[in-house]
């Protein structure tokens, strides 16, 4: 037995200096890519839809705050003209670097048949170049079109792709159903497991 382990011990020893060592390559995984949901909700109709998309795709979230939230008579006066006209109005700074992700989601409930002053003064202070973009909106009734149409030609003329939109209807819906059909929606935006060698 000592005869087999000194045998051993000196082959060992001659296959290192020859340099003959095996090495496990050990293949370290693709990154994966960074996904963000910014989201304005007055409501809380666009918050739950957010943090639902949010959870499905494994994404940080983003909340835009106005720097004072308007008043529902506000937002029916000044917001329905700020809204109609494509303007923005204040909102405090955002927590997160959104030049770090490689897919933004963005929505806002549709006002008067625009993205609301919130969204705008979000685009405004975003550098979308080279980021993929997804829209959405939250609507109680109408058309979601000309919001769509409005937030995709501000996030392009940014630098950004917007690459697809999604709707949630929300006019006699629970917040239940507003997350289930969210969550339905979402899962086309999961991305792939990465492939295995």
């Amino acid at each position: 037995m000592k005869k087999m382990i000194v045998s051993l011990a000196c082959i060992a020893s001659v296959m290192g200096s020859l340099g003959v060592i095996t090495a496990q390559a050990q293949e370290k995984p693709a990154a994966q890519a960074k996904d963000l949901v910014a989201y304005y909700s007055y409501t809380g109709n666009t918050e739950h839809a957010a943090k639902a998309l949010a959870e499905v795709i494994q994404a940080d979230l983003l909340k835009i705050e106005d720097v004072t939230r308007p008043t529902k008579d506000e937002a029916y006066t000044a917001g329905k003209d700020a809204a109609k006209q494509g303007k923005s109005w204040p909102v405090k700074p955002f927590n997160k670097d959104v030049s770090a992700y490689d897919r933004i989601f963005v929505g806002c409930p549709v006002w008067f048949g625009m993205p609301t002053p919130a969204f705008n003064a979000f685009v405004e202070q975003v550098d979308f170049k080279g980021k993929q973009v997804i829209v959405f909106v939250t609507l109680g009734g109408g058309s979601h079109a000309g919001a769509i149409k409005a937030m995709t030609a501000k996030i392009e003329a940014k630098g950004g792709k917007v690459v697809s939109s999604f709707f949630v209807r929300t006019k006699v819906a629970t917040k239940d159903s507003i997350i289930g059909k969210t969550k339905e929606i979402a899962a086309q935006y999961v991305p792939a497991a990465p492939k295995l060698p």
